[in-house]
């Protein structure tokens, strides 16, 4: 049998978790960190929460594969983010090892905003509140140093090959996932060209854009098109008449806001009496 293969209790997180965090080490290094604080035989309660102790070289100990800078990295932004809290309480001065607790709260809010509260907020309860602690499924206690300090590598119970395969699958997915790039031969590059044309037409001030502003603005075009079902003309026809009504060309600077407004401005430019003489005038052809 093949050593790559699960052959030992391996380390797992949800899939929710890594998607708040943005990083699926982060999500894993967050979850052994609660793993560790729902174990009863290390870490301290103080001021209402516990905390768990570790170096930055034990942490790495348990996560092999990523580099001991990283590891400080990634503990250092979920400080920043407020989800990680640490303390100094131990009973030397000298010593400063860091104790770590979760702020659960921020969590969470970091996962309203991003519009899964529903979902994780079923998922973070089921874990504080009925995972198992190591003790009770047979994983053997941390060796200690001092009082708190877990150096074996531990893993959480209960994953599945499918869950894996899953993961691996997204993560591949999103990394080899790439954008079209449009040249100025296609029709989605040459409309929003045209609506820019017409913005420095309005505003010789306007700063020019970038090639990768361009490539966003020529997206947004392909969007109208595949998933709004808007015609060449269409769009060429709203692009001419919002430009040249004094509301809206102050407001439609960029085309996603063209594709945001377009059935707001559809209604308005139906009601227009001056439209067909709008269809007429052309700045950038």
């Amino acid at each position: 049998m093949s050593k790559l293969l699960i052959n030992e209790q391996p380390l797992q997180f949800l899939p929710t978790l890594a998607k708040a965090l943005g990083n699926s080490d982060k999500a894993l290094i967050l979850q052994q960190i609660q793993y560790w604080l729902n174990n009863p035989k290390v870490g301290k309660e103080s001021n209402g929460r516990r905390w768990i102790r570790n170096t930055v070289e034990e942490w790495h100990k348990q996560f092999p594969w990523i580099a001991s800078k990283t590891v400080q990295r990634y503990l250092k932004d979920l400080e920043d983010k407020k989800i990680l809290l640490t303390s100094n309480l131990n009973k030397l001065k000298f010593d400063r090892t860091k104790w770590y607790a979760i702020d659960y709260n921020e969590l969470d809010k970091l996962t309203n905003a991003l519009g899964q509260s529903d979902q994780m907020e079923g998922d973070s309860q089921d874990q504080r509140k009925g995972t198992d602690s190591p003790a009770d499924n047979g994983t053997p206690s941390p060796s200690q140093k001092g009082t708190d300090s877990p150096k074996q590598y531990h893993r959480l119970p209960e994953t599945t090959h499918k869950t894996t395969t899953e993961n691996s699958g997204k993560s591949k997915s999103t990394s080899h996932k790439t954008k079209k790039k449009f040249t100025p031969e296609s029709v989605e590059y040459q409309l929003a060209m045209r609506l820019f044309k017409w913005i420095q037409h309005n505003n010789p001030k306007h700063l020019k854009l970038t090639n990768e502003q361009e490539q966003k603005w020529a997206d947004n075009v392909r969007l109208m098109i595949q998933r709004d079902h808007r015609s060449q003309q269409e769009i060429k026809t709203m692009i001419d008449w919002c430009q040249s009504n004094q509301f809206w060309k102050t407001n439609i600077l960029s085309t996603s806001k063209l594709r945001k407004q377009f059935d707001a401005m559809t209604v308005q430019m139906d009601n227009d009496p001056g439209t067909p003489k709008l269809r007429k005038k052309r700045v950038y052809s």
